[in-house]
């Protein structure tokens, strides 16, 4: 197989398997917009390695595809994170501050959106996520791997706990 028919493989391969790696990899991220990115890099070399060294070779079909793919990012997500030591925790705020929160009057909501997201778990965080990012539940249903009537379940319970959480 040629690089460039290789490359066009892997590619295809990443494609079909984009939402298994990025479920993963927001699994252990924990919300952190700095770790995502790490965890999904770190699966994509671990990828591509595996793919460059084997090519589909090493998938023997005893299982789906996005098992395989599965089992190869959670082991270079646990090489990771053996050899990094996490870094301070990013606010939520900074990542997704609109230009209309950098007055001062508004900063106090952005500290209480902090406070509310540092008692989340990490699904609830990444339902937050793609409430901040105003996404729609056929999106959070593909990404998410579930179905658009539970990402409608999923994120009702997480306003309503929102709800409690603020009115304590």
């Amino acid at each position: 197989m040629s690089y460039s028919q290789q490359e066009i493989a892997f590619n295809n391969l990443m494609v079909r398997n984009n939402a298994t790696i990025v479920r993963l990899c927001m699994k252990y991220c924990g919300g952190n917009a700095f770790y995502f990115d790490e965890l999904r890099q770190e699966c994509t070399l671990a990828i591509w390695a595996e793919f460059k060294r084997y090519g589909l070779n090493r998938f023997r079909g005893d299982s789906a595809e996005s098992t395989w793919i599965n089992q190869i990012s959670f082991n270079a997500i646990a090489v990771y994170y053996r050899n990094h030591k996490p870094q301070e925790y990013q606010s939520i705020c900074g990542q997704f501050a609109p230009d209309y929160l950098t007055d001062s009057e508004n900063r106090d909501d952005w500290k209480l959106l902090d406070d509310l997201f540092e008692q989340l778990n990490n699904r609830e965080r990444v339902m937050f996520d793609h409430f901040l990012n105003e996404d729609s539940y056929a999106t959070i249903a593909h990404i998410e791997g579930i179905t658009e009537d539970n990402a409608r379940k999923r994120m009702s319970r997480l306003l309503n706990k929102l709800k409690m959480l603020i009115h304590k």
